[in-house]
């Protein structure tokens, strides 16, 4: 087997409204053990509501901007080289406040969940508002509680 390598901005793009996300690595080279992928999110863009995984860890390693992360009941802001481990059981969200654009690498153990973001797309693409019966349906079926 050859190790992958991409550049910037290489890999599958996923198109989630006004986030982009490039799948680097959806479990194929990894035995499923381990999905990565690069998001881009725009100002102000919509993301995820407070939520918990059940059935997998995430990280979140910004590398452009400034995120905002809910972890549990507390609320931070993540600079360039801030990495947010999630694992499961454990309430998060993030966005994106400032008023530039941020880029964050996000890895997912099992890969699984990259699926998901695929799923999305579709939704989103079909019309479906973000916080939709939908949505929570979707999240549901990849492990994931929607949290009010």
């Amino acid at each position: 087997m050859d190790a992958i390598v991409l550049q910037r901005d290489e890999g599958r793009e996923i198109s989630l409204g006004s986030i982009r996300m490039w799948v680097q690595e959806d479990g194929t080279s990894t035995r499923g053990t381990l999905g990565v992928a690069e998001f881009e999110v725009p100002p102000h863009a919509v993301t995820p509501p407070p939520h918990i995984h059940h059935a997998h860890e995430e990280v979140f390693y910004v590398l452009e901007g400034e995120l905002e992360f809910l972890v549990g009941t507390q609320t931070m802001r993540a600079g360039v080289g801030t990495f947010v481990m999630v694992p499961i059981g454990a309430l998060h969200t993030f966005r994106n406040p400032t008023e530039k654009t941020a880029r964050f690498l996000n890895t997912f153990t099992p890969s699984r969940y990259i699926h998901y973001f695929e799923e999305m797309s579709q939704l989103i693409e079909r019309g479906v508002r973000p916080g939709s019966k939908e949505f929570i349906d979707l999240m549901a079926r990849y492990d994931t509680e929607v949290v009010a």
